[in-house]
């Protein structure tokens, strides 16, 4: 038996853009490969899954999976933050979702003004200034306030006690069910840990690559749900 059939699970994954001109952007090094696998794992056990994923990232190929089908896949691509609100607080405003998985890295800070033409190259400095943009996890919580409320906490050069004593503090402010937590230093193309950090005071086991994570997020969820 599927335990997440027709349940509806909304993923963000990949990164956000920040435009400095028309052709040129900052962004993160966030490629939306866990997203994909969290993505994946969900609809192998019946979930419905929308995807929101950040222009350029991966993203769930379903074609020639005979185990799942298409209409349990719906895509949605942005570049932006801006973008990203949009769609969550028009496209998808009314839709309900059982659970909520924020994996998405959204840019913390991008350029305060956006240049319509290219800057042109002959310049020896260009200073640009960058503003602290909203968090998208809270625009979330206060959305769907029912949801099922995944969220990710990435940190660098930190001990595994740091990592939790930080996501643990996310998870109150966040008002999140769930945080992953991870280290940059331990996330590579096939390598990854992160820790699953919840409400109880249990110090969490590591979990070691991708498809683990994956897992065991979507066993969260089958568990609570």
């Amino acid at each position: 038996m599927s335990l997440l059939k027709k349940k509806n699970v909304l993923i963000t994954a990949g990164s956000t853009r920040g435009y400095l001109d028309a052709v040129r952007y900052i962004t993160n090094t966030s490629t939306g490969r866990l997203g994909s696998e969290i993505a994946f794992e969900a609809m192998g056990r019946g979930a419905v899954v929308t995807y929101i994923y950040g222009a350029d990232s991966l993203f769930p190929v379903i074609h020639g999976r005979s185990d799942l089908k298409a209409s349990q896949l719906k895509l949605i691509e942005i570049e932006t933050n801006n973008d990203l609100m949009k769609v969550l607080q028009e496209k998808l405003k009314n839709r309900k979702f059982d659970a909520i998985i924020h994996a998405m890295a959204v840019a913390d800070y991008v350029p305060a003004r956006a240049k319509q033409s290219k800057t042109s190259s002959q310049k020896k400095e260009w200073l640009v200034k960058l503003v602290k943009t909203p968090k998208v996890i809270n625009t979330i919580r206060d959305s769907w306030p029912e949801a099922l409320l995944v969220g990710f906490k990435l940190e660098v050069n930190r001990t595994k006690d740091e990592i939790i004593r930080i996501a643990r503090r996310f998870l109150a402010k966040s008002k999140s069910n769930l945080i992953v937590a991870n280290d940059y230093k331990y996330i590579s193309r096939n390598r990854h840990i992160a820790y699953m950090v919840t409400g109880d005071r249990k110090i969490p086991k590591p979990l070691k690559g991708k498809k683990a994570i994956a897992r065991n997020i979507i066993s969260y969820l089958e568990k609570i749900l």
